[in-house]
């Protein structure tokens, strides 16, 4: 879904990718661009449709956003998602690390099993270092 569906003016929103803008009323530059960064929270100010893309279905809604800075600026309304969704995509991502770091231990510990166990009270004397 869109932030301009699920947002409330004055609502906090998230970046979800890193990218460059200038401070609304400014044509793009390089030198008056800030670089905004993935997770980044910015308020919801209003929303518009770019008309140059008006004729394509989809494309061309903008969203105005003020940042920490105190600025405000636009970017399209696929590059920010409201706090619930946020909060949602980092239990996911948090979930999928922890699988992918259980499994080289998982199998890890597989390959030290013991092939036999020793019975209690044995030692297994090739396992161990010689003190001479």
């Amino acid at each position: 879904m869109s932030v301009i569906l699920e947002s409330k003016i004055g609502d906090e929103l998230f970046n979800l990718q890193s990218f460059h803008a200038s401070p609304e009323g400014q044509p793009f530059s390089w030198a008056t661009s800030r670089k905004f960064r993935v997770g980044e929270r910015v308020r919801y100010v209003s929303f518009f449709q770019d008309q140059h893309y008006k004729n394509h279905p989809g494309l061309g809604w903008m969203v105005v956003v003020t940042a920490s800075d105190g600025k405000r600026y636009a970017a399209t309304h696929t590059q920010f998602v409201t706090k619930e969704c946020w909060q949602g995509l980092k239990e996911l991502f948090a979930r999928y690390a922890r699988r992918k770091l259980k499994a080289p231990i998982a199998s890890k510990l597989k390959t030290l099993k013991l092939e036999k166990p020793l019975a209690q009270g044995s030692t297994n004397r090739s396992r161990r270092k010689s003190s001479t």
